[in-house]
């Protein structure tokens, strides 16, 4: 009996393990930092007096959205680069703040811009591993780089990006906010603090369209626009259509977890048609307790507590049984494991309740048979 619950055990907490790993694996790669991150942007559909986000907006939402992480400020040039066979033009990106998460890329060589660096104008830059080859990656770490004619030091080289919204920075040079306001973007009407985006990174379970419509409450007032014409900014992910994905990876995972349901309850019926038949087994066993002036109660408590020591054995056995199924498939096959706390307590909890559940309709059965009928066999 302890084998059969602590199979059904040990199929939710594979199937948990297993498709959690997806879930994050694929939510990473689609989206990188972004089915977490409100992004603040101009609508270019609206006029509007107040222009587009600036870093003063990002100061003063930050304080007012509840539960930010973190936040950054991005704005996007253009600027020519020369190597030794052609001339190409490639973006430029002005960041300040924690910029670090949407690039989603290791350093390769050198080091990264300090917060006194993004938030300055001096004249220093990162690459992106395309670039870098484009330039010449050998001691490309502190040389001098022409952008359009302005002269930047390189500091480092980024690894390629790991998701796909951060794909964009892998042929570009990420620069100071300032430095890149001033020296490699052409709107002419821009101001010196006008930004292209801004990022807010929530906490994890953070209800997104609660924050949009916060942010864009916020944002409205301050600008003095009604809730009756259309919004003068745009809260969406410049590169992935972030909900559609989200709908398709819910609709793969709901059909996996159906699976395992269905998993699940064959081996729930089997532990409790074993569970019943090894109770019946035991009717002489309880009859001749009866005869000896045992009383029916006795005998629901002694079934009962057995049956919870099964379920509690079950569900320990079939937990680790679980997780070293999860992590032989991950070194087997490089399938990524990520089993939440929640969903562990989850699968232990189901195993016991569900030990306690059939031993005690199987002890009551037990207690209420007749003793002269059991005695019979």
């Amino acid at each position: 009996m302890v084998l059969a619950l602590g199979a059904a055990v040990a199929c939710v907490v594979f199937t948990a393990s297993i498709l959690g790993g997806f879930s994050h694996q694929i939510e990473r790669m689609a989206f990188g930092a972004y089915p977490r991150t409100l992004v603040v942007r101009a609508n270019p559909l609206v006029p509007s007096r107040s222009g587009p986000p600036s870093l003063d907006d990002r100061a003063w939402l930050h304080r007012e959205l509840p539960g930010v992480e973190a936040s950054a400020a991005w704005v996007e040039g253009m600027a020519s680069v020369r190597s030794r066979h052609e001339t190409r033009n490639v973006p430029v990106f002005g960041a300040v703040g924690d910029y670090r998460r949407e690039l989603d890329a290791d350093l390769e060589m050198g080091r990264w811009m300090s917060d006194g660096e993004a938030a300055g104008l001096g004249r220093v830059c990162i690459l992106g591993p395309i670039l870098a080859d484009f330039l010449g990656r050998e001691e490309i770490v502190g040389r001098e780089v022409s952008l359009s004619g302005s002269r930047c030091e390189v500091i480092g080289v980024l690894d390629y990006a790991r998701s796909r919204p951060a794909g964009r920075f892998n042929d570009a040079a990420i620069a100071p906010f300032l430095s890149t306001r001033r020296y490699f973007t052409v709107e002419e009407e821009a101001g010196p603090r006008d930004a292209s985006w801004l990022s807010f990174f929530m906490p994890p379970g953070a209800d997104m369209e609660d924050v949009r419509y916060r942010a864009d409450r916020l944002l409205r007032k301050a600008a003095g626009v009604p809730l009756s014409r259309e919004s003068p900014y745009r809260y969406d992910d410049p590169e992935a259509a972030v909900r559609d994905q989200v709908q398709q990876r819910d609709i793969l995972a709901r059909l996996l977890w159906t699976v395992t349901a269905a998993a699940l309850a064959t081996s729930l019926t089997g532990y409790a048609g074993i569970a019943f038949a090894a109770t019946t087994a035991r009717k002489r066993e309880v009859a001749l307790r009866l005869a000896m002036g045992g009383t029916p109660g006795g005998i629901l408590k002694q079934l009962t507590l057995e049956h919870a020591m099964i379920g509690v054995m079950g569900s320990a056995s079939g937990l680790l049984l679980g997780l070293a199924g999860a992590w032989a498939a991950s070194l087997a096959w490089g399938w990524p494991v990520r089993l939440s706390a929640s969903a562990a307590a989850a699968s232990v909890t189901l195993g016991c309740l569900i030990g306690l559940f059939v031993g005690l309709e199987a002890a009551r059965r037990a207690a209420r048979t007749s003793p002269a009928l059991a005695a019979k066999g």
